[in-house]
């Protein structure tokens, strides 16, 4: 069976429906990189929406107050630290499929940090809801996702009834779940024992502003006051660590404070873009309809029964990668798009886009052929990004790169060789997916490549097999004179 299914496909309805009503239609097993942006919260014409933002910051008010008088008993610090160290989120439909189980939306050493900070903040006079937001930018291990997974901890209620009502409104099959004491009628997800929850399209961005100085900065350039107060007053404090308040003198005080208000009137001020699906600045929007469109033409040979069975199927995936990367259009999912979805072929998307597509054109594949597909085990020196096994000692292992990996000849001669050791497998294969064009009078690293591939097998040793993909844009036949 497969282990990754696009959301509207689960539901029984189309894209264009989810489109329409605005939920983002994800693949469901596949984490989306996207994220649930605080700010976006604010302008929401949504009905279970139009109270979450003030939800969020009356939430952080009293965080804020708890943590102010938290050093008077360890019980109201540690009331403060879990109002951070929340649940993650169950069943958000915009990914994180690679877990298996449920962490903290903050680690507890991040949120230990996060108050050490605001400490700092609370001790010269502010306590601004908003700041919570911005602690991302001065604490390590504050991510988005954590941020994401904080903001709607916090609304969750509001994305179960927002979710219980799409749900209805398109008849879909919905199972009875209980949240915080509460009933509601939500669809169960495909792969989990868990309800799915929806995410509007217009709360996604590829990464929150608030942990996101650049984004801070450019926004700021619209406005000439904002812009003079990034450059002038916040750019002095941007990566400093917090130093004890004690051992600030009065004047240093005075343009910390000074140089946070005007942080924080620059975060409520600027205007950030929601995510637009025709750029898909992530990259994943459109990987699981093309995968499912190559379905028809992804047919196993056999069921393989040995290792020899095994690597003829392997082969037979990667042929069928390359055919979907090199013929079928593949390609123009592997780099960025203008806002109005022209591809722009000087722009490769990261690696995590081309590393999705294998995987969700091998989970076609593997689900049909009868063979484990693992993304991601644990190796003995690191992640390996695919393994094809049928028992613990058939396994052939399957490393994917872009040719303008920086690490693409380490990857090769020393990573790869390692992960096959630590994961127990017979085989290895080394994909490289050419994603640049290259100087044909100047040798680069896919030429040395190929070169130390060649002589290792002339050698007789021990190494990956080499398979290229070409992932180029080229001019349409009609184009080309």
């Amino acid at each position: 069976m497969s282990e990754t299914i696009l959301l509207s496909t689960h539901l029984g309805i189309t894209r264009e429906d989810l489109e329409n009503i605005g939920v983002y239609d994800s693949t469901l097993g596949v984490d989306t990189k996207l994220f649930v942006d605080p700010k976006h919260l604010v302008s929401s014409d949504i009905p279970e929406f139009q109270d979450s933002r003030n939800h969020v910051l009356r939430y952080f008010r009293r965080l804020i107050a708890i943590h102010k008088i938290s050093h008077k008993t360890p019980r109201l610090l540690t009331k403060a630290r879990d109002m951070l160290a929340v649940k993650e989120p169950q069943g958000l439909s915009i990914g994180y499929g690679d877990k298996t189980d449920r962490g903290t939306a903050v680690p507890k050493n991040v949120a230990n940090a996060i108050l050490l900070s605001l400490s700092e903040i609370i001790s010269v006079g502010i306590e601004d809801a908003e700041v919570v937001e911005l602690l991302g930018l001065f604490v390590s291990g504050f991510g988005p996702d954590s941020i994401s997974d904080l903001t709607v901890s916090i609304t969750y209620p509001h994305f179960c009834s927002y979710t219980q009502r799409i749900s209805k409104e398109f008849g879909v099959k919905t199972t009875e779940f209980t949240i915080e004491g509460v009933k509601y009628q939500l669809p169960k997800h495909p792969f989990r024992d868990s309800q799915i929850i929806f995410v509007p399209s217009n709360f996604l961005q590829q990464l929150p502003m608030a942990l996101d100085w650049d984004g801070i900065a450019e926004a700021a350039e619209h406005n000439e006051k904002l812009r003079d107060d990034f450059h002038e007053i916040l750019l002095p404090v941007i990566g400093e660590v917090f130093d004890e308040a004690e051992s600030k003198s009065p004047e240093e005080l005075e343009v910390f404070k000074t140089s946070i208000l005007n942080l924080v009137g620059i975060y409520r001020a600027v205007q950030k873009e929601t995510y637009n699906l025709d750029s898909d600045v992530a990259g994943f929007y459109n990987l699981k309809p093309f995968a499912d469109s190559q379905n028809a033409v992804i047919v196993p040979t056999n069921q393989p029964k040995n290792q020899a069975g095994l690597m003829k199927a392997t082969l037979e995936l990667l042929e069928q990668f390359k055919r979907g990367v090199e013929d079928n259009a593949g390609n123009k999912l592997l780099y960025h798009k203008t806002p109005t979805g022209v591809v722009i072929k000087e722009k490769p998307h990261r690696e995590d886009v081309l590393q999705t597509l294998f995987y969700l054109i091998g989970d076609l594949y593997c689900s049909k052929a009868k063979i484990a597909l693992h993304r991601e085990p644990n190796a003995g020196r690191g992640p390996v990004d695919f393994s094809l096994s049928l028992d613990y000692d058939t396994k052939i292992l399957v490393e994917t790169k872009k040719s303008t990996n920086n690490d693409l000849l380490k990857g090769y001669s020393k990573q790869v060789e390692a992960y096959k050791k630590g994961e127990h497998a017979f085989a290895c294969f080394y994909v490289v997916v050419i994603v640049k064009e290259t100087n044909p009078d100047k040798e680069n690293q896919l030429d040395i490549l190929k070169k130390q591939h060649k002589q290792n097998k002339k050698d007789g040793k021990n190494c990956p097999e080499l398979f290229i993909v070409d992932g180029l844009i080229y001019p349409s036949p009609s184009n080309l004179k």
